[in-house]
């Protein structure tokens, strides 16, 4: 059994660090404190195992998973912290890279109610065009940054 929990607090903590922090520092307090959850985890199901009971199992496993979003929220907190502050001129270029992607995407949009019937053609070239503005906008907003 200590195998099958050993597997069961891996995988969480892999998954868990999908909100890890990208900052060294938040990073590795995040690793720290991740390494600490485990640890104590183990403990607890070393000194009294959950056997084959999946309720037992799941019992044990609730509070490391808290803990761990927890940690990983904090992590992305620190991260965030530590990001310079977007400026006032950058703000307005993104809301004027958002405002011509809508009215792009409104005109569009027009465009397509006003055939009865579309063809998979015509849906198809709406996607291509629904993407492409998209796209134009997300490249907008990286470079209005």
């Amino acid at each position: 059994m200590p195998s099958r929990y050993a597997l069961i607090v891996g995988l969480l903590a892999v998954a868990s660090q999908s909100g890890a922090a990208d900052v060294p520092q938040c990073l590795s307090e995040f690793k720290a404190e991740e390494a600490r959850i485990v640890r104590e985890a183990g403990r607890a199901a070393t000194a009294n195992p959950p056997g084959g009971d999946l309720k037992a199992q799941q019992q044990i496993m609730q509070p490391v998973h808290a803990a761990l979003e927890a940690a990983a929220k904090r992590a992305d907190d620190c991260n965030r912290r530590s990001r310079p502050a977007i400026s006032q001129d950058a703000i307005a270029r993104m809301n004027q890279c958002a405002l011509k992607a809508d009215q792009e995407m409104d005109a569009l949009q027009r465009a397509y109610n006003k055939i009865q019937n579309p063809s998979f053609a015509e849906q198809t070239a709406m996607r291509n065009e629904g993407s492409r503005v998209s796209d134009q906008r997300m490249a907008c907003m990286k470079k209005a940054q």
